[in-house]
């Protein structure tokens, strides 16, 4: 089903693009252009590399040339009208002249068996170039360390031999006489079926040359005699279609997303405004959330994605974001991770657009809770909820890891993972300061995967003793800061959040002796009458332990009563964050 809806989308794309390379062909980097005259002399050697924008590093010029249409493997498959200089000149510093030789003669072999009957005078003059390569010449030594791994192509009257329309017919109709056929899995139509796949370029952690979506490498894996990619036969035109559909969804910084070792694309079966926009209502828009441009960006990124989720919490119709919405629109997500010399599928959704906009308000929804302070988002970023979990100073790559499996728990509206929930509580034992954030995502978590009930604010009439005794807490803590004042060293939240969470029935029969003192010293009638009204609905009793759900809703009903209007009020001299 992904590579049907690859091929698919490949062919709306052609339709949207003309200039798209078309079956045969592919974007390559090219460093060098080898100048011909009529006779086959090399005349010059044009440099062709582009300047970095940043630095002096010299990068090769993306040229569409004709492809192979698979990956070559260790096997020795030369290009047609560009090569490296192995191939082209016969010459490198690699020592195994032998393979060097055979990859010249091969080089040479293809052109003659293509070209030799060509009625054009530009197959001739390349033709004598090759049977006679100039190895020695003054402006290949000139420029030998630099072109030993470069691609070369070839230039003749001012223009390069890939360009000519007669040798792009004959590299497309090649192919055709003696080739493998078999009925295409993607199409189920009769045609030329594809012994390799081409390779999928731009995965972070693969090979700069790429890496295979669909691959045999063990005897173990193939039947009936069949080797490679006819195992699972797949005609070339799909092959090329889905691996070109690829690289192309990759580079549109839109539609594509760096998670953890996955790199995220996503794509709709016709133009729908979701398709664009998808990453970016989970502010994932930025490339790296570690870069300081980036961050700077997510800031523009946040108020776009606010704006779009106010409207359309506000009743707003979903067209007045994006005009060709359309909620029966097929959209795609599909994750793709390195594995060596190939790819793997971290995760693949599909679904209507409508089903796909329906699971991200409702991942909202949940986050969504009272915000104590006015700086602290309305809709955090992946990034953001991913660092609540992690604290600030663990790897950007294992905080794009966890946003990884939270985006893709957002998207299929499935349970979140386990480890969430226990992480994020380690946070608050270990001191973090207690923000929406983290409130948000424990309340999601009690919501999707316990089938809690949660509020987005203070609710004293909740039923769970932990969400009591956590509320219980939180005006203890307010009372100790009250009668003490701002300039406490370490109060009762950083010295026994952890215990109070775990195993109350030790620790709250000592934080309410110490309560009494604190009493007595102050005028915080307001906090007496709270603590009786809460100790009244556990009925005087301690649970000896609290497990995971149970400690989740402590920290819930902890921040609900400290984000409560009516104490922040009663504390609005104190700094307080925790």
């Amino acid at each position: 089903m992904i590579l049907h809806a690859l091929y698919s989308y490949h062919q709306r794309l052609s339709e949207l693009h003309p200039d798209m390379p078309m079956e045969g062909f592919a974007p390559q980097p090219v460093h060098f252009a080898l100048r011909l005259n009529n006779d086959g002399e090399l005349m010059d050697v044009v440099d062709l590399r582009e300047k970095a924008s940043k630095g002096k590093k010299m990068l090769p010029r993306k040229m569409v040339l004709p492809s192979l249409g698979e990956s070559k493997g260790s096997g020795i498959k030369p290009n047609f009208l560009w090569e490296n200089a192995r191939y082209v000149l016969g010459r490198d510093n690699k020592g195994k002249p032998q393979r060097t030789a055979k990859c010249r003669e091969a080089f040479l072999a293809l052109h003659e068996k293509l070209l030799g009957e060509a009625d054009v005078p530009e197959a001739k003059a390349l033709l004598r170039f090759l049977h006679n390569p100039p190895t020695l010449h003054p402006e290949i030594e000139k420029r030998w360390p630099e072109m030993e791994t470069a691609n070369l192509v070839f230039e003749l009257g001012q223009r390069y031999l890939h360009d000519i329309q007669d040798f792009k017919d004959i590299w497309q109709n090649h192919g055709e006489n003696g080739a493998s056929t078999g009925i295409c899995l993607v199409t189920g139509e009769h045609a030329n079926i594809t012994q390799l796949h081409p390779f999928i370029k731009g995965i972070a952690g693969t090979n700069s040359g790429g890496a295979a979506l669909s691959s045999y490498n063990q005897k173990a894996f193939e039947s009936f005699d069949k080797e490679q990619n006819y195992n699972a036969p797949v005609s070339r035109r799909v092959a090329f279609a889905y691996t070109s559909a690829i690289n192309y969804l990759i580079r549109q910084k839109e539609q594509s997303l760096r998670l953890g070792e996955s790199t995220v694309i996503c794509w709709a079966e016709k133009a729908c405004g979701l398709e664009t926009s998808l990453f970016a209502l989970f502010g994932g828009s930025t490339a790296d959330p570690g870069n300081k441009s980036d961050k700077e960006a997510d800031v523009t990124s946040a108020a776009l994605r606010a704006g779009w989720l106010r409207k359309i919490g506000q009743g707003f119709p979903v067209t007045d974001i994006w005009p060709d919405f359309d909620p029966s629109v097929q959209m795609h997500v599909l994750a793709l991770a390195p594995n060596n010399s190939r790819l793997s599928v971290s995760f693949y959704l599909h679904g209507p657009a409508r089903e796909f906009l329906d699971h991200i308000l409702d991942y909202y929804g949940n986050l969504k809770v009272v915000r104590r302070f006015d700086d602290e988002p309305e809709f955090p970023s992946v990034w953001q909820l991913a660092r609540a979990v992690l604290g600030q100073h663990k790897k950007e790559s294992d905080i794009r890891r966890l946003g990884g499996d939270l985006l893709s728990a957002a998207l299929s509206g499935l349970r979140y993972p386990a480890y969430f929930l226990p992480m994020c509580l380690q946070r608050l034992r270990s001191g973090d300061a207690f923000r929406s954030v983290h409130a948000g995502l424990i309340k999601a978590m009690l919501i999707r995967n316990y089938n809690q009930e949660a509020s987005m604010s203070l609710n004293p009439q909740h039923p769970s003793p932990s969400y009591q005794l956590g509320r219980l807490f939180a005006l203890l803590v307010g009372l100790q800061r009250k009668a003490i004042g701002p300039n406490i060293n370490a109060d009762i939240r950083d010295k026994y959040y952890g215990s109070a969470s775990a195993t109350p029935s030790v620790v709250f029969p000592l934080l309410l002796r110490g309560a009494q003192n604190h009493i007595s010293k102050t005028d915080a009638y307001g906090y007496d009458k709270l603590i009786r009204e809460v100790l009244e609905r556990i009925n005087d009793s301690f649970p000896a332990h609290l497990n995971l759900e149970e400690q989740g809703l402590f920290a819930l009903g902890y921040y609900h009563q400290r984000a409560d209007k009516a104490i922040k009020q009663a504390e609005d001299a104190v700094s307080d964050v925790n």
